[in-house]
């Protein structure tokens, strides 16, 4: 009888025990078209954690110096009411007073040694900002991290979009790959900061529905951690034009 050479098994995401008996720090970095999303969908989670007994909840940072423009308003979750508001802080302020809650705003623009307290103390770190420059920042981060501190990155264009659920801490990042890992061209790309004049502006560069699509995608996988305590999930790619969505495991090891 020959040897058969062991079947590698698939490699999983599980949810830290450091995760369980308190409130699990996330940082927002971003809070526009898919960050003011991702915060209202960790609101949710949030109630919904406490409903299954879970202690503590989510403890919440956001982190974004922009002001809520009227070009804001209809793709992203602001309204006429919070113009003129920094969008961090709007945000916090919202939830707080409608769950209790103690969530802060932070109107700074990352990097900025006024969030590294933050970033330290984070269980996940989840970026909405499509710039390269803070995805290349985030994934070079030399403060200390939390060692099973996790990264999910959202991007769009106009009508398609991915998440990356991947490790923050360098250690650990040949395991979960980031989307730097995945996408290493993103460090030479330069930013774009073009910014819409109007609603209607802003709606021919992103559609109207593409943020909360690929933000349900990718807290699909954060709300399967925190509820079910695993994932085999690294990258999620979703196209509007065709309806398409695809999941991508981590590699195997």
């Amino acid at each position: 009888m020959s040897a058969v050479a062991p079947l590698k098994q698939p490699v999983i995401f599980k949810q830290p025990g450091s995760w369980l008996g308190r409130a699990i720090d996330v940082v927002v970095i971003g809070a526009g078209g898919n960050g003011s999303e991702v915060v209202d969908a960790l609101a949710t989670f949030h109630h919904a954690l406490i409903c299954l007994g879970r202690s503590g909840g989510l403890n919440l940072t956001i982190i974004d110096d922009a002001k809520v423009r009227e070009s804001n308003l209809v793709r992203q979750r602001f309204w006429p009411s919070d113009l003129g508001q920094h969008k961090a802080v709007a945000l916090a302020n919202r939830f707080n007073l409608a769950l209790g809650l103690s969530w802060k705003g932070l109107p700074f623009r990352f990097p900025d040694e006024r969030v590294k307290d933050a970033i330290e103390n984070a269980d996940l770190v989840i970026t909405a900002v499509d710039l390269p420059s803070v995805r290349s920042a985030v994934a070079d981060l030399d403060w200390r991290l939390q060692n099973e501190a996790m990264w999910l990155d959202l991007g769009n264009g106009h009508r398609h979009g991915q998440a990356v659920f991947g490790a923050l801490n360098k250690r650990y990042r040949n395991r979960y790959p980031c989307v730097v890992d995945l996408f290493p061209e993103i460090r030479e790309m330069p930013d774009d900061d073009t910014k819409s004049c109007s609603a209607a502006e802003s709606l021919k560069t992103q559609d109207c529905l593409v943020n909360r699509t690929i933000t349900t995608a990718g807290l699909s996988v954060i709300w399967e951690v925190l509820r079910y305590g695993s994932t085999g999930k690294n990258l999620i790619v979703v196209d509007l034009e065709t309806g398409g969505q695809s999941a991508h495991l981590f590699p195997k090891g």
